[in-house]
């Protein structure tokens, strides 16, 4: 598939966030292992809003989709981790409105949230964060722009799931996680997880659709 329409964006990241709401006692559990176990319980409780959210509105662009998102979790997640997570969709806010979503579009908002995720949490690749599945998804996304949005998802969803292979090798230096430092290598981490798993069901959606 070259592209979704704003309403097949609405309905992708519905889709998403009933993934993400299953996935909460796996989520609690990899948290559990070095941080408060609770981690699940803010991703489902995020995306809990957002599926409300979605579900009650009708959108003009692509950008107000993911705005409308990154709000709802912003106002329902509370703490460090809403507003890392909230991030994530935000970054739409910063680009011209988008009447389709495609694999350039896709990029230049996941980048924008990227951006502010870094920004927000001061963290970098290697540091045991979510940012060492995000950052290489998206680099990965940059490198397929010749590719179909399904194709490039795929691509992406490789590379985070590699980035939280990776992070089994790192001490934590963020969270309530980096007082265990050493403790923690051998265990992936929770946000890193979350993040593979948002690639894994946009990619889910679009190979269903084109099944």
């Amino acid at each position: 598939m070259e592209q979704l329409t704003v309403q097949e964006t609405q309905a992708m990241l519905i889709f998403v966030a009933d993934n993400l709401i299953e996935a909460k006692e796996m989520l609690c559990e990899i948290d559990g292992k070095i941080g408060d176990g609770d981690h699940g319980f803010g991703i489902a409780r995020g995306f809990n809003a957002v599926k409300e959210t979605l579900n009650s509105n009708t959108y003009a662009t692509v950008n107000n989709v993911f705005k409308d998102i990154g709000m709802s979790m912003l106002r329902s997640m509370g703490g460090a981790s809403g507003v890392i997570f909230s991030s994530m969709f935000l970054g739409a806010g910063t680009l011209p409105d988008l009447a389709k979503l495609n694999t350039e579009s896709l990029t230049s908002i996941l980048r924008e949230g990227l951006k502010k995720v870094k920004a927000q949490g001061k963290a970098k690749m290697g540091d045991k964060t979510m940012v060492d599945a995000y950052e290489p998804a998206v680099i990965a996304l940059e490198q397929s722009q010749d590719s179909t949005l399904e194709t490039a998802l795929k691509s992406a969803v490789l590379a985070a799931e590699d980035g939280v292979r990776k992070t089994k090798e790192y001490p934590a230096k963020h969270g309530r996680a980096k007082f265990l430092y050493d403790r923690s290598i051998g265990i992936e981490d929770a946000g890193a997880t979350t993040v593979s798993l948002i690639f894994k069901a946009m990619y889910n959606y679009l190979s269903t659709k084109n099944s």
